[in-house]
């Protein structure tokens, strides 16, 4: 379901209810109350003061970096001037199978370019030169429609499987019909309740981005539902007139 967001007109940043600009070479209307941590191309890197005068933001003003946070189970963004909405999500967000997902969105200068995914994803996978517990190798079985790689091999000081140790993570893969990666999935193999994924995928060719989402690894059944819940939020915030 398209919502739609009015975006109240004044002369400066400070008075608008939306952050606007250029996402991915689509214009776009981000809700303060939805988004967080906005920057644009040009900004001062983190501890930087800017030089001059900040920009009047427009709709050709490239976005470069933002995040959300979204309940992937009922495709609700976590609105927060709503306080019964936040209440839930610090109730919510230790839970094991907690529902929420973090987005972070990477565009502008930050966009790692056409088939990104794909680079990343295989330069994880493929490594040879990093130490044993960062290399890869292709199981047998896949998991959840996914490939699935991990660590090979037994780690001589403990004499346990590198898949065990405290820096292993898992790799999960999908990939298009010409071989290519196009989501690129790293979970943690820590012994928490909540052990971290990270879900790389872009949105080639509706809009030049590629979006990180995190959440917990008891989730990573429903990553094609949380693909097209993340996915769709991030069109809703398209400029709608």
């Amino acid at each position: 379901m398209m919502m739609t967001f009015t975006l109240i007109t004044s002369c400066s940043d400070l008075f608008s209810a939306n952050y606007i600009g250029d996402l991915g070479g689509v214009p776009v209307d981000l809700p303060k109350n939805f988004v967080h941590l906005v920057e644009y191309d040009g900004d001062p890197a983190w501890g930087k003061k800017r030089e001059g005068p900040k920009p009047t933001r427009s709709y050709d003003s490239k976005i470069n970096s933002f995040g959300f946070d979204v309940r992937y189970t009922d495709n609700t963004i976590l609105d927060k001037s709503n306080k019964s909405l936040k209440r839930a999500y610090d109730e919510e967000k230790n839970l094991p199978n907690d529902p929420w997902v973090s987005v972070n969105v990477s565009s502008g200068d930050r966009y790692y370019g056409s088939g990104g995914i794909h680079r990343m994803g295989h330069g994880t996978i493929s490594a040879s030169e990093v130490k044993p517990v960062y290399r890869y190798a292709k199981l047998d079985n896949d998991q959840y429609g996914l490939e699935v790689y991990a660590q090979p091999g037994i780690d001589p000081k403990t004499n346990t499987p590198w898949r065990e140790d405290r820096d292993a993570e898992d790799v999960f893969i999908q990939r298009d019909k010409t071989g290519q990666i196009i989501t690129y999935i790293k979970c943690s193999n820590r012994d928490v309740p909540r052990p971290p994924c990270g879900h790389k995928f872009d949105l080639e060719s509706q809009m030049a981005l590629d979006l990180n989402v995190q959440y917990s690894r008891h989730n990573i059944a429903d990553w094609q539902h949380i693909e097209q819940v993340v996915r769709q939020q991030v069109l809703n915030f398209r400029k709608t007139s």
